[in-house]
């Protein structure tokens, strides 16, 4: 089968000017054919730096744009003070009228595509990017990022693994099925009214709240865990706390019993398992439409 390997090497060299500020980097453009164009993409992507937006696009290719952004306004990772850094560097003026030039730095960003799966990958030392990519919208997705940016899916039909540790999660308009987990951050996802649930998902941050739209007409089992946080639903749900579980310690004549602080329950007459859990948080279930 035919197998592309392309590779979008990045050279983002910060330009001279009189005053302080660097101008605007712009962003890199590839686009990645498709080996059969009548499917949808299977998407991999993992940054160690930075936010990925993914949207529905045309069938048949995978556009990557790729643009260093040190200070992302609508990240909402652990970046504070980067902005002052910078803005303490660049134009220093040392004895004897010395001015600092930044010398920028070069991102070498990878695709390669075989047999419709698209795996991204940088290379070399990390740098903070944003990547925005178009794809076939019911394409399949794993996307992954570590520090400082934020996770976001717009209109896309096929199957979401979205893993952050510093930053949200946001996917809208999507039809699952999704697993979405972070660290520090919210995690949002609305699903498209028309959705149709078919199987398990899991919705989880340690410190954030974990907020899910569902079609109005849903049949669903749940279970909600929130250590320090409240629940809160446009649903009529009936929830049950799960019954507490004795376990026999050792040989001694020594039990331990278990109150599990979750709930349980089910919307309609029940159906795949929506598993959603925070610890420092709120979890919150809203219908499509709904407040």
């Amino acid at each position: 089968m035919p197998r592309t390997k392309q590779t979008l090497l990045l050279l983002l060299v910060a330009a001279l000017a009189a005053g302080p500020a660097l101008a605007a980097e712009e962003a890199h453009r590839l686009v990645v054919p498709l080996s059969n164009t009548s499917k949808p993409a299977d998407l991999d992507v993992g940054l160690v730096l930075g936010s990925i937006r993914v949207a529905a696009g045309s069938a048949g290719e995978v556009v990557i744009e790729a643009q260093r952004d040190d200070d992302d306004d609508d990240d909402d990772g652990p970046v504070s003070g980067k902005a002052k850094d910078k803005s303490d560097k660049e134009g220093k003026t040392l004895d004897g009228g010395l001015r600092r030039i930044s010398t920028g730095s070069a991102l070498d960003i990878s695709a390669e595509e075989e047999n419709n799966k698209v795996t991204v990958r940088t290379n070399g030392i990390p740098r903070q990017l944003v990547l925005r990519l178009l794809v076939p919208p019911g394409s399949s997705l794993r996307l992954s990022t570590v520090s400082g940016g934020a996770i976001d899916v717009n209109g896309i039909s096929g199957e979401l693994e979205l893993h952050n540790t510093n930053g949200p999660i946001r996917a809208r308009g999507v039809s699952g099925p999704v697993t979405a987990n972070t660290v520090n951050g919210d995690v949002e996802v609305v699903f498209a009214p028309g959705a149709v649930i078919g199987g398990p998902m899991a919705f989880s941050t340690l410190n954030g709240d974990v907020d899910l739209t569902l079609p109005t007409k849903i049949d669903v089992n749940l279970r909600l865990r929130t250590e320090q946080g409240d629940i809160y639903s446009d649903f009529d749900v009936d929830l049950t706390t799960e019954p507490a579980r004795v376990e026999r310690e050792g040989s001694q004549n020594k039990y331990r019993i278990t109150i599990a602080k979750e709930l349980v329950g089910r919307i309609g007459a029940g159906g795949p398992e929506l598993f959603l859990k925070s610890f420092n948080g709120d979890i919150v279930l809203r219908q499509t439409g709904g407040s």
